[in-house]
């Protein structure tokens, strides 16, 4: 039986400065001869990734926007995806916009936003760089709700550094609760999915769909948005700088990921 490792990006597979390790990139290689795919669990969508992609030479489906889209990392062909209700996701839209926090959302291609601020600047200013294969299209309008109408919003990203006023938009979508996921992949936001949809359930879309037994699958995390994948993996690890509950849950507790924790975790799965 061929197995699989999930892995998520920010906080995990990269480092701090967003690089990954010459040996993070080299034991991959070697795991994958032997018989050891490698794959990504991410809140992330496929022009974002494309970087990713190339150097960790993933062959085996992606799972993005968090576990939204199932996706071929090279024919791009999307297997399987799953998005917000267009009314429901025009109501968050407005939710968030009368808590005057900022928002944005994305679509199978594109981030759309009020303006260019945190992530939207970042893309930005890499793909001026051309730093991407495929650059993600980001557009800016006033009317983000008017806009969504028309499109398959697949996550809604909601940011403040203030704690208290992200638990008052948590709140405030409790009325939607049978509609959508709620979770958080860094500390000063929430992520909005649709019901049903978490990295866990991706993982095990590709469990079942692509021939791998779910208990020959290792999944590796640091947040929130990970839990679900930790939860179904044969073989779950929190990173050293994972949150507490990431840390009960898992199978083994690694190093950080500035101190090659997914190099040690790779190999203790490869010795099961």
């Amino acid at each position: 039986m061929k197995k699989l490792i999930v892995s998520d990006m920010d906080g995990t597979l990269l480092r701090s400065d967003k690089s990954i390790s010459q040996d993070t990139i080299e034991i991959v290689n070697l795991m994958r001869k032997q018989g050891i795919e490698f794959t990504i669990g991410t809140g992330r969508i496929y022009p974002v990734v494309t970087d990713t992609i190339e150097k960790m030479s993933i062959t085996a489906p992606l799972i993005l926007c968090n576990g939204a889209i199932i996706q071929d990392p090279t024919t791009k062909e999307i297997y399987y995806s799953k998005a917000l209700n267009n009314d429901i996701a025009v109501k968050i839209l407005d939710i968030v916009k009368n808590c005057g926090l900022y928002f944005y959302y994305y679509t199978h291609d594109s981030i759309n936003a009020t303006e260019v601020k945190y992530i939207t600047a970042t893309y930005l200013k890499e793909n001026e760089l051309q730093k991407r294969k495929d650059s993600i299209k980001i557009n800016i309008t006033d009317d983000l709700s008017n806009k969504a109408k028309n499109e398959e919003v697949f996550k809604i990203v909601v940011i403040n550094e203030d704690h208290k006023r992200l638990e008052k938009v948590k709140d405030a979508l409790f009325i939607y609760d049978e509609y959508i996921t709620v979770t958080s992949s860094f500390w000063n936001n929430i992520e909005i999915v649709a019901n049903g949809v978490n990295k866990g359930a991706g993982v095990r879309y590709v469990s079942e769909n692509f021939g791998y037994d779910i208990k020959d699958i290792m999944c590796i995390g640091d947040e929130e948005n990970d839990e679900s994948m930790l939860n179904v993996a044969g073989f779950a690890v929190a990173m050293g700088n994972a949150n507490e509950q990431m840390k009960k849950i898992a199978h083994y507790i690694t190093s950080d990921n500035n101190s090659d924790g997914m190099v040690r975790a790779i190999k203790k799965f490869a010795q099961r």
